[in-house]
């Protein structure tokens, strides 16, 4: 392990060399993804190294693995639930089909408000 001393000598004479050197703050997490898993690092302190036209991320903190999912698992939980009183909801308001409030809300992810959005949005600009 460096002493702080010996760090600081080494930071100088990187410097020195034309090595610029910055931290990122305010990092909440950083994930590395592999084929089978990813390498998440919370709270992480990132430092990054630039020389030559190169980005160098120097990368510390805890890890944990976890699996990644598969894509059908993906799938499965990207599909929302929509209720026949949101989707009727959505259609009386904007004078639309329920097959397109149902669109609508799906694409938002069950939010009834960015729906409406969407669907305001998307009628302005056949007009």
């Amino acid at each position: 392990m460096l002493s702080p001393r010996e760090l600081q000598k080494q930071l100088r004479q990187l410097k020195r060399m034309g090595v610029k050197i910055d931290q990122l703050q305010n990092v909440r997490r950083a994930v590395i993804e592999l084929q089978d898993k990813q390498i998440v690092i919370e709270s992480p302190e990132v430092m990054i190294m630039e020389f030559a036209n190169q980005k160098f991320f120097y990368i510390t903190g805890n890890t944990k693995e976890e699996p990644l999912k598969k894509a059908e698992e993906k799938g499965a939980e990207a599909t929302v639930k929509v209720s026949e009183e949101d989707a009727q909801f959505v259609a009386e308001y904007l004078g639309i089909s329920k097959e397109e409030a149902l669109n609508l809300l799906a694409e938002a992810k069950g939010d009834i408000a960015l729906a409406i959005e969407l669907g305001q949005s998307r009628k302005s600009k056949k007009y």
